[in-house]
Order: structure tokens, then C-alpha cells, then sequence
């Protein structure tokens, strides 16, 4: 290890826990700190002023207990956890999702599980420590057809306008429609970008980004690109986002609304989430749906949620108030039912703001841009969700 970690290892057997930590400490670098929990005591980090770099939990028989005290923790006092325990729990592995986990692990633990553990926390050690101040906002439909892509392209173009460096990513790689709205065809885009990932700086990237003549750059799947989401690498996308941070001062991502490691490390490393929907019940139910996806499976603060309800329409009997009342706390954004310049704007692959300056909508969106552009506080790290982990309680 070239990073030296500090572990807290937590659990009721002695003798299992020093097995373990023989095991972390021949990884290199790594000081460990165990804490037996015995009689009522059930909270692992009782008594931490200091968070520790990783939390290692060999649950017990009141591994419901454990795993609560740690829910009911906020997540930004939560340090990165695996969990230790018996094969085949499935409500053990679902709580230890909710904690927060990053994996879960049955003994006997060889060394190339824990050892792959391990660099992933240093490897994100390193890049929070190398994080680029680009802002990123991912934009996700409530409900298909919601018009996520109309939001996320028009976000992204008058951000460009306003002066900013702004790259506007389509993480849909087989039915992204990104290009369309700007009159572009990609010729090497996503899918190879993506391939190149591990090995790409910011004048390779170029390469793969189109650029838009009001300075956006664009990158999307090529028409020949033959791949599927869950093909995508969680770490790729990483490594992607990182190196467009580098050149950008805003990052735009349209999500395809499916989540998946790839969408899932996405909206974790978001400042800001939109969720577009329309004024419908089904749209309403399926925003409480992703709302709750993301602040309870994914461990999402709230505070970087959004709704933004697309084609409103004051007279709809799905009214406002109705929506703020199932979506409480989240702030809510309108835009007008402009249906023919909506179209018109994908049709001819040319912006609303180029297309119709002063139409209702496109204030709407300034309006909405303007919003996001507002100072805010830092937000809290979202905790990493391992798809590994949501994997395991599918068997």
C-alpha cells in the first residue's frame, strides 16, 4: 500500500477479529485499532472523535443493533464499511446496504479480497484529495419520457452561453438522443472514450468530445456503438468524469433511468440531482420511488435533490401543492407546457435559447440555470453504493 490507512476493526470474538486484522496488516501500511464489543454495547463507533479511514464490522448475533446504530448515524459520519458475516442473510446484507457497506464478505477472507477493498479506498482517498472544482449536475427522469434530455441539453447550452466551460455527457449508450438537439453527429464518442478511460488526460479527452459552437462540448455514443450499460465499468465512468472535471467548470450528465454501478457512481459524485417528471399520478409515484432510492439505498442527503415538473400546467389536477405535499423538503422547479418549441428545437438540432429567445420556456430554463448557479453550502459526501453488495441479495 502507498497510502497508509487507519482501520477501526470492530466485533464480539477476539480471536476472529485478531485473524483479521494478521490479514489487513500484511496488506502494508495499515494500522488498526480493534474494539471488542461486549454485553449491551452495540454501537461500533462509540467513542470515535476522529473518523478512521475505513470501518471493518465482523457483525455478531445482534448484528441488527450493529448495523442500526450506524443507520441512524448521518452519512457524513460515516466512514467507508465493509461488514463480515455468515453467508446467505439476505436482511443482514439489505441492512448492511443501508449502513452504508461497501462490500460484504463471508470468512474464510482471502487476500485478494480484502486487498481489492483496500485500494478502493485509496483510490478514492486520492481523488478526493485530487478533486477538480468542476460542478456537476445529473439530470434523471422521475418517469420516461419525462424530458430529461430536453432539461439536461438546454441546462448544459446556456451554461456554455453564460461563459462557463461546460461538458454535457449522455450516459444512455444505446438510445441517447443528446446530438440531436444540437445538430451533431459523434464519430468516436462515448463507448471509445470510455474504453481509453484508464489511460486518458485532458488533451486526450478532446479527442472524444464535440464540440458545439456555443462552446459546449458533447459527448455521446457513436450510431455504430453496440454496447449496454451494464457492459459499462463503475471505474471508467469514474476515471471519465474525473479527467472532464479537469478542463470544466461545469459538468452536465443526462442519466438513462436505470441504476446501475455506471448511473449509481454518477449521482454520488453529483453536487446537484434533477429529477425531471410531469403532473401525473404515475409520474408522482414514480418520483417518491427514485426519491427514495436515492436517499435511502444510495444514502443520498436530500439537500441535493431537485424536481423539476416539466409541461406544467396550472389547471392539471395533479396540482402543485399536491406534489410539494408528497415530495416534502424538496425544492420544486416549473416548466410551461411550450410543446410546439420543444419540438421544434429537437427537429432542427438548435437550442431553445438560438431557436426562440423569449419564449416562456426558455426563460423558464434561464430561470432554472440561474438557480443552480447559486452559491451553496459544501455538500455532504453520498456514500459509495456497491453493486457487488445489491448483487448478493438477488441470489
Amino acid at each position: 500500500m502507498l497510502t497508509r490507512l487507519e482501520i477501526r476493526l470492530v466485533g464480539r470474538s477476539r480471536a476472529d477479529m485478531e485473524a483479521l486484522e494478521a490479514l489487513l496488516r500484511s496488506q502494508g501500511g495499515i494500522e488498526v485499532t480493534l474494539r471488542q464489543l461486549i454485553n449491551g454495547s452495540v454501537d461500533p463507533l462509540e467513542g470515535v472523535e476522529t473518523l478512521p479511514d475505513a470501518l471493518v464490522l465482523m457483525v455478531g448475533e445482534c448484528w441488527e443493533a450493529e448495523l442500526m446504530a450506524l443507520c441512524e448515524r448521518p452519512v457524513g459520519e460515516r466512514p467507508p464499511l465493509l461488514v463480515v458475516g455468515p453467508k446467505g442473510n439476505v436482511e443482514l446484507i439489505r441492512l448492511a446496504m443501508r449502513a452504508g457497506a461497501r462490500d460484504y464478505f463471508s470468512p474464510p477472507i482471502d487476500d485478494g479480497e480484502i486487498g481489492r477493498f483496500l485500494r478502493e479506498i485509496v483510490r478514492d482517498r486520492r481523488e478526493e484529495q485530487a478533486r477538480p472544482g468542476a460542478s456537476l449536475t445529473a439530470v434523471i427522469n422521475a418517469k420516461g419520457g419525462s424530458g430529461a434530455s430536453l432539461v439536461a441539453a438546454n441546462l448544459a447550452h446556456r451554461l456554455a452561453v453564460e461563459g462557463k466551460e461546460c461538458a454535457l455527457v449522455d450516459l444512455d449508450v444505446q438510445f441517447g438522443s443528446l446530438p440531436l438537439y444540437f445538430n451533431l453527429t459523434p464519430d468516436h464518442g462515448l463507448v471509445q472514450a470510455l474504453d481509453a478511460a484508464d489511460s486518458l488526460d485532458s488533451l486526450a479527452m478532446s479527442a472524444y468530445v464535440q464540440p458545439h459552437e456555443s462552446g459546449l462540448g458533447l459527448l455521446a455514443s457513436s450510431p455504430e456503438d453496440r454496447v449496454i450499460l451494464s457492459e459499462v465499468p463503475e471505474i471508467r465512468v469514474e476515471q471519465l468524469l474525473h479527467v472532464l472535471g479537469l478542463d470544466h467548470e461545469e459538468v452536465v450528465v443526462d442519466l438513462p433511468r436505470w441504476i446501475n454501478g455506471a448511473t449509481a457512481c454518477v449521482l454520488e459524485r453529483a453536487d446537484r440531482v434533477l429529477m425531471v417528471m410531469q403532473q401525473s399520478v404515475a409520474h408522482l409515484h414514480d418520483a417518491q420511488r427514485l426519491r427514495d432510492i436515492l436517499v435511502h439505498e444510495l444514502g443520498m442527503p436530500p439537500s441535493r435533490l431537485a424536481v423539476v415538473v416539466n409541461r406544467y400546467d396550472k389547471r392539471n389536477d395533479v396540482s402543485l401543492g399536491a406534489i410539494v405535499d408528497a415530495l416534502p423538503g424538496l425544492p420544486i422547479h416549473t416548466l410551461p407546457n411550450d410543446y410546439r418549441h420543444a419540438s421544434q428545437s429537437i427537429n432542427v438540432g438548435s437550442p431553445l435559447i438560438d431557436l426562440a429567445r423569449k419564449a416562456p420556456l426558455t426563460r423558464a430554463l434561464k430561470a432554472l440555470a440561474i438557480s443552480l448557479a447559486t452559491p451553496r453550502e459544501p455538500p455532504v459526501p453520498a456514500r459509495r453504493w456497491s453493486l457487488r453488495l445489491w448483487n448478493r441479495t438477488q441470489h
